[in-house]
């Protein structure tokens, strides 16, 4: 009788554990699923981007071109970001030029470094530690101005027509969001971009003329009405 108990007890317990690891099976099953869908997703996305890289950097020059006119129409980010680096890389003109005026769609904010004016730089040296020298600089617009622009000259970039290569930018120059009182267009030529505006500057009549570099970067000056002019700098994307 106690055999006959002990059998029934160890077949409960096969049942049980039987059970249990049913359920272990259809629990990872039901984790496994999501985790399989996110895994394809992700091949898949990094599969369309590469092919973005591939056609955006076709040796083909139009239809390079094609390529990025397509990845900006797009509305996606990524591929804009993409197409768009490519393009201000690329050693065509006409690419170039495209790849800048789809730049600032594809951003909202440009970040230049601002140095000092070699006007400033050569004042400075001439005083040396004349206090009154010293003084007298330090009443200068452009001395002024260089303390509020040398942490840097932020602008929030909207209303970008690549088609047109034109935008409206706002110096962010002591404002901690844009003021329509403190804003001009920016005009995409070539692989020049020239704005003119206003800043809340010592003189607030300024004008931005920068010239696509190297390693998409732009570098030119910042001119405010007869001032020195302030060497800037600026990455894209």
């Amino acid at each position: 009788m106690r055999q006959y108990k002990s059998i029934v007890a160890d077949l409960k317990e096969m049942a049980n554990l039987a059970w249990f690891q049913g359920f272990l099976i259809a629990l990872l099953a039901v984790w496994a699923a999501p985790a399989s869908s996110f895994a394809q997703e992700t091949s898949n996305r990094a599969g369309e981007l590469k092919t973005w890289r591939e056609q955006c950097n076709d040796p083909d020059p139009d239809l390079r071109l094609a390529y990025v006119e397509q990845a900006v129409a797009t509305g996606d980010v990524a591929v804009q970001r993409i197409c768009v680096r490519l393009a201000l890389d690329s050693d065509n003109a006409d690419i170039r030029n495209l790849g800048l005026r789809a730049a600032f769609a594809a951003t909202s904010r440009l970040s230049f470094s601002v140095d000092m004016p070699p006007e400033l730089e050569a004042a400075l040296k001439a005083a040396g530690s004349n206090e009154k020298k010293q003084a007298e600089i330090a009443r200068w617009y452009v001395m002024q101005d260089y303390q509020v622009l040398k942490n840097g000259l932020y602008i929030e970039i909207d209303g970008a027509v690549v088609s047109a290569g034109i935008s409206t930018w706002y110096p962010l120059v002591g404002l901690n969001q844009r003021d329509d009182r403190f804003r001009g267009q920016a005009s995409v030529n070539g692989s020049r971009v020239n704005w003119v505006g206003s800043a809340l500057l010592s003189k607030q009549a300024c004008s931005i003329d920068v010239q696509l570099d190297a390693g998409a970067v732009l570098k030119g000056k910042l001119q405010c009405s007869d001032l020195p002019a302030f060497p800037i700098s600026a990455k894209l994307l």
